[in-house]
């Protein structure tokens, strides 16, 4: 089955609608990568124990030897593999994370403001390039 690419674009804050996303997933019983650079990964792992009130996702660094039990993982520099079976990728970084097309699934979030979006049309068009058409998702969609 071929990878299944989606952009979730023009968000207002990125990394609260991660925390949304994440909690969803894993009540679901999804096993997640966020993909991000480590300034956003450190908020999200702060975000994750607060954003909503008795509400806690579980989550761990990549190189925690808790990783593989562990339904969300956070990577700066992700390792696919490494990481084992997962239901999907959430990217928050800038480039496109190496090993993407092994996946069912990549959700590329995309703040509204003008720094994120020539990377990730940067992002949209490799992906088209390797033969995947993405959806693109509206903020409010």
């Amino acid at each position: 089955m071929a990878c299944a690419v989606e952009f979730r674009v023009n968000l207002p804050d990125p990394l609260r609608y991660a925390c949304g996303l994440l909690r969803t997933a894993t009540q679901r019983g999804a096993r997640l990568l966020v993909a991000a650079p480590q300034p956003f990964l450190d908020e999200l792992d702060q975000l994750l124990w607060t954003f909503q009130p008795g509400s806690f996702v579980a989550h761990v660094w990549q190189d925690d030897p808790l990783a593989a039990q562990t339904p969300v993982i956070l990577a700066a520099t992700p390792d696919l593999q490494k990481a084992g079976r997962l239901d999907a990728l959430v990217n928050l970084g800038p480039d496109l994370v190496p090993g993407w097309d092994s996946l069912d699934r990549v959700i590329e979030l995309v703040g509204e403001h003008a720094p994120d979006k020539p990377a990730a049309r940067e992002r949209l068009r490799a992906y088209r390039a390797a033969g995947v058409e993405p959806k693109v998702i509206p903020s409010g969609s």
